[in-house]
């Protein structure tokens, strides 16, 4: 009875350290891991690139945060895993991200770029990334995200509903202001990326 316990807890510990992973959701056109086409199958587990080619669509699902993203053309994501588990493996260099959680996790979610990190609290929200500008911009629709610049841990704002924000480039080395979208300017970033 007590091996049984050991080996039950052991296999719990090991489940909760496993590394995170994404699947293929979804893809049109031509995306590239690690330099090769994806597939259906393909699944997400090594360190390398992502890359989104022109008139390209990927939608994967990282199933420990219960949420899928969502990266259009021209998007390149970083899967890099640190050596905590729990830490993210996910960094958008370039493009647009979109993420939406499902409902209850495993695990926080949480999105980095060069200049900031998005803490996801139950939401669905637009990431965009310019490496020409040397910026991130983040648009939230559902939830709320922490958004935090990563040079700086204590410059950090929290983004609600149709908030908008931004960091590096036109909005300088702090997070910006978050301010509100009207409902035009929500639509039109809705329909950037579904």
């Amino acid at each position: 009875m007590k091996t049984l316990i050991i080996l039950i807890g052991l296999f719990f510990s090991l489940a909760s350290n496993a590394k995170i992973t994404a699947t293929v959701e979804k893809f049109n056109g031509q995306v590239l891991y690690n330099g090769k086409q994806i597939s259906n199958a393909t699944i997400f587990e090594e360190n390398g690139f992502i890359e989104v080619k022109e008139k390209s669509y990927l939608k994967l699902k990282v199933a420990v945060y219960n949420s899928t993203m969502a990266l259009g053309p021209g998007a390149k994501l970083q899967i890099k895993f640190p050596p905590n588990p729990k830490h993210s493996p996910f960094t958008l260099f370039n493009g647009l991200l979109r993420w939406a959680t499902k409902g209850p996790a495993k695990q926080k979610g949480l999105i980095k770029t060069k200049t900031a990190a998005m803490a996801v609290r139950g939401t669905e929200f637009l990431a965009v990334v310019s490496e020409l500008l040397g910026e991130t911009e983040i648009y939230c629709f559902n939830g709320k995200v922490i958004f935090a610049n990563r040079a700086n841990n204590k410059d950090r704002k929290e983004v609600s509903v149709n908030d908008w924000g931004g960091i590096g480039g036109r909005f300088g080395e702090d997070v910006g202001d978050i301010v509100p979208m009207t409902e035009k300017q929500i639509d039109h970033v809705k329909g950037l990326l579904e």
